[in-house]
């Protein structure tokens, strides 16, 4: 048996196969780049991809799962980049609508006031100047704190105090706007409770609830503010004999800018409920509203008795305010 001739005729099949085998590997490898370059250039220029082989087992089926898994986050992105330009632009088209009005107010009293030579109209066109200009300065403070709320600059400083005097201080604030519409201010709180909260921030929410109140109810009405502690919430009552809401309107009155259509000619610019609503979130808490019309409207704010991660450490935002 001539053995050289076996080997060579082995080294001849090992040969043919082995060129079988590199072709069949350069044919796929060139058809897996066309496939990677054709679905690349899809997934950049924001077309679906063509991911129908994804089988696992297969180099191109791996690759296309995660093209697959880059498409998808890719398109979240996208979608929470057009959501934030929406929410930009209506954010400047709402300041800008917000800011017209005292403006265009105050360069006409301006201009009344170059033409005025009598002494008690030019006392009455600066009364109303100052009238705008400090309609103006509330509404760029309450921007500021909008807009901190929005961009996460808020500190929350969570410490265990006694919520009765943030109450207490919220309530102070309003007096003098509810004693000169007579309303008459009734209030149900314990001497003391202790609750781990942001006692400047909270304050602010509940001056917020109790200035709609006192705007939105007639003369000689009433406002009724209470305290209770739940099992998981405590829950701070503010409820008033006012105009009421409708039911279809009790879920636009958080959104910012929202004011009910019959009451424009009241002060104010729409963003206290929603400055409200932000704060408590921010402490894990939360607010709800039962309205009737020509029957007032309750609020009810509440505060956890244990807000989350708190039972580690103070819960804080990431700048001071």
């Amino acid at each position: 048996m001539d053995w050289s001739i076996i080997l060579a005729g082995l080294m001849a099949v090992v040969s043919l196969a082995l060129g079988v085998k590199y072709v069949k590997l350069k044919k796929d490898v060139l058809t897996f780049e066309e496939k990677l370059e054709r679905n690349m250039d899809a997934l950049l220029s924001g077309r679906e991809p063509d991911l129908r082989e994804e089988v696992e087992d297969t180099l191109f089926g791996k690759c296309s799962a995660r093209m697959n898994q880059i498409g998808r986050i890719w398109k979240q992105k996208e979608a929470e980049n057009q959501a934030s330009r929406e929410e930009l632009k209506s954010l400047i088209s709402d300041i800008s609508h917000q800011t017209r009005t005292p403006l265009s107010n105050i360069k006409a009293y301006l201009s009344l006031l170059r033409e005025e030579t009598q002494p008690d109209h030019q006392e009455e066109f600066l009364n109303s100047l100052d009238k705008q200009t400090d309609k103006l300065e509330f509404l760029l403070q309450s921007m500021v704190k909008m807009s901190r709320l929005e961009t996460g600059l808020i500190q929350i400083q969570m410490k265990d105090s006694d919520l009765c005097t943030t109450i207490r201080k919220a309530i102070e604030e309003i007096v003098p706007a509810a004693a000169g519409k007579q309303i008459a201010l009734y209030v149900e709180c314990p001497d003391r409770l202790w609750l781990v909260h942001d006692s400047k921030w909270t304050e602010e929410a509940i001056f917020n609830v109790l200035d709609n109140a006192v705007k939105y109810t007639q003369q000689g009405g009433e406002i009724h503010i209470s305290l209770t502690r739940q099992e998981i919430f405590t829950k701070i009552s503010i409820r008033d004999n006012g105009k009421g809401i409708a039911l279809e309107r009790q879920a636009e009155i958080f959104k910012r800018f929202y004011r009910e259509p019959e009451v424009h000619e009241e002060p104010g610019i729409g963003i206290g409920l929603y400055l409200t609503r932000k704060i408590l979130e921010l402490q894990n808490g939360y607010i709800e509203v039962r309205s009737q019309e020509g029957e007032g409207s309750g609020f009810c704010l509440y505060l956890p008795e244990r807000p989350k991660q708190d039972a580690e450490n103070h819960k804080t935002g990431n700048i001071a305010e």
